[in-house]
């Protein structure tokens, strides 16, 4: 899979995307862990590592409306800027409160770079290199989620909570720097969309579309999974139930990472070829298969192998799920469809941690596995009603 003729500010970005997620990742699987030593307790737990995931919902929409009139580069330096300072205010916090607030901080900027990024992504290529340079950018981007997620135990365990967070500091500067000092994104984004900006009303209305609701229903179900099991449960589990090392905890999460990225450089070209329906639900079923499997293991190496085949199962829902929503609507339209897409990601990532929390207080942890895994298989039947109609430069193709 080579990318022959793709731009220099293409590559920038995919390394400032891949800084970005690392300086996230060297604490965030174990968040859940920070948040139960600063004294949270219970559902408070899933308040802390949802904080980040609120501030997000109300912005991914209206990041589309802000890049159909500003252009992509100043919301994507505003949105690193606020990662900054939110990885700054980490620094001091010492209750839980302050986590959420702080986290919440951090989610404020998340949409401007990510979903800006993402929408400057899709407006770069045509349809037949769409998937391909879309999985590549995602790929690069969680090569800093397999690094962070597998360093993140030890890095704490070394440097403690205050030098972890100091590290995501100082690679959140990193990616900010890289995206400001060097020209080429700054010349190339500039110019911002062709055409006029978006109405409020064009915004919102992308929201009608079939397709794009589908998506978001499958979306909400697979971040319900992910950061409410995957990154909040299972660090839970793993270090107060089984007694896994802090150190051990990271790894497992790598592991997950490490199928994920897979999955990014190989799902979206697959999905340029066979159609992107049949991988939503090839991802939506495995998924849901491999939750309940891992509900029956307890020790290191089967944990983290059945969480790295999910990790490449999920990631084949993550690599169509933007690609699918864009090519549902309008070309005009794709930075609010990202925006709606990824305000339902957000919404999955905002449920997910409370309502698991929530589940394992009540009634154990077994029974998050098995809500998970339902919610995913509910959607199945849904994706189904995915029509492709072919490949067409410009064309909308999922209706």
């Amino acid at each position: 899979m080579l990318l022959k003729g793709y731009s220099t500010s293409y590559y920038l970005l995919c390394v400032v995307a891949f800084l970005s997620m690392l300086s996230i990742m060297v604490t965030n699987p174990i968040l859940s862990l920070f948040a139960e030593e600063i004294g949270a307790t219970g559902v408070w737990i899933g308040y802390a590592v949802s904080g980040y995931w609120i501030s997000r919902v109300v912005l991914e929409i209206p990041s589309g409306y802000v890049s159909s009139k500003f252009g992509y580069y100043k919301p994507m330096v505003f949105g690193l800027a606020l990662t900054v300072i939110g990885n700054l205010m980490l620094v001091f916090v010492n209750n839980p409160v302050q986590l959420v607030f702080v986290r919440a901080v951090k989610g404020f900027g998340a949409p401007f770079f990510f979903a800006v990024s993402m929408t400057f992504i899709v407006n770069l290529f045509g349809a037949e290199k769409r998937g391909t340079a879309m999985g590549v950018f995602q790929g690069i981007e969680f090569i800093g989620t397999i690094i962070g997620s597998a360093v993140s135990g030890k890095l704490v365990q070394e440097l403690g909570w205050r030098g972890g967070f100091m590290a995501a500091l100082a690679l959140s500067v990193a990616a900010l720097l890289l995206l400001v000092v060097p020209p080429h994104i700054r010349k190339e984004t500039v110019r911002g969309p062709t055409s006029k900006p978006l109405t409020i009303r064009e915004i919102f209305g992308v929201l009608k579309n079939k397709t794009l609701m589908i998506m978001a229903a499958a979306t909400v179900a697979e971040f319900i999974m992910t950061n409410g099991l995957i990154i909040t449960i299972v660090p839970l589990f793993t270090r107060g139930t089984l007694g896994f090392s802090l150190a051990d905890v990271g790894y497992v999460m790598g592991a997950r990472s490490l199928g994920f990225v897979v999955a990014m450089f190989t799902m979206g070209s697959i999905s340029d070829r066979v159609g992107r329906r049949p991988v939503l639900m090839f991802g939506m079923t495995a998924t849901a298969i491999l939750v309940v499997v891992m509900s029956f293991f307890s020790t290191f190496f089967t944990l983290a192998a059945v969480i790295c085949i999910i990790g490449f199962t999920s990631g084949a829902i993550w690599i169509v799920g933007p690609v699918i929503s864009a090519e549902a609507v309008d070309p005009s339209q794709r930075g609010a469809a990202i925006g709606a897409y990824r305000t339902f990601f957000d919404l999955g990532s905002v449920i997910g941690p409370i309502l698991m929390t929530a589940v394992m207080t009540d009634y154990g942890v077994k029974y998050c596995f098995y809500i998970a895994a339902a919610l995913l298989l509910v959607n199945v039947p849904l994706t189904y009603m995915i029509e492709e109609t072919g490949k067409t430069e410009g064309a909308v193709m999922a209706h």
